[in-house]
């Protein structure tokens, strides 16, 4: 069962097999990327400071760096932790859904039977999560890759090569959409084999 697999009390159980794996591996990607929360408060305690100093240009180098350009800015601080924000966001998104750590409609949920709230996943799942996943996936692919095109960056010292930003998008709407997938093979297996009959009782 998935509450042996690394989990922590209160996880849900993922099942057994590939979907597990799939679903173990989305999980760890996201309390792994969860940790880029310590380097974004680093950045807006130094650019709070920096800023009190009014320090314009912190270093500056003779070639071009990735994302930074020829020179660290205090604008690419603040860039720096939209970023990070950013690719964070997009990372754990999949996790929460997995854990059953994102937001629900709790009063109508908490009355529900295992078996419904199954149905009711299963269907969320198929018709509003996996359809909105694909979309976003090929829109931001898309995104990501005119960005890259047009070698965006910023207009006033910021971070440049957006692209990289961009591209978790559809990076992090994939990982959403496997979770969807495995979640919706995951509830079936267990509609399917009465799995579920016993908590109600």
């Amino acid at each position: 069962m998935a509450q042996d697999l690394d989990s922590r009390s209160g996880d849900p159980d993922l099942g057994t097999g590939l979907v597990h794996t799939v679903l173990k591996g989305i999980v760890w990607i996201g309390r792994a990327a969860a940790w880029l929360l310590m380097p974004i408060l680093a950045l807006v305690l130094i650019s709070v400071a920096l800023s009190a100093a009014k320090v314009g240009t912190i270093f500056s180098w003779e070639t071009d760096v990735f994302l930074f350009g020829a020179k660290l800015t205090l604008s690419s601080l603040g860039d720096l932790q939209w970023h990070l924000f950013g690719i964070m966001l997009m990372l754990t998104m999949a996790g929460a859904i997995i854990t059953d750590s994102h937001v629900r409609v709790d009063f109508l949920r908490q009355n529900m039977s295992a078996r419904t709230m199954a149905i009711v996943d299963v269907f969320g799942h198929l018709v509003l999560l996996i359809p909105l996943c694909a979309v976003v996936m090929y829109n931001g692919y898309d995104f990501a890759v005119r960005s890259f095109a047009m070698n965006e960056g910023s207009n006033y010292d910021g971070m440049y090569d957006r692209f990289f930003l961009k591209a978790f998008i559809p990076i992090g709407f994939g990982l959403m959409l496997l979770a969807g997938i495995g979640l919706t093979i995951r509830n079936l297996r267990r509609l399917f084999t009465k799995e579920l009959e016993h908590l109600d009782d």
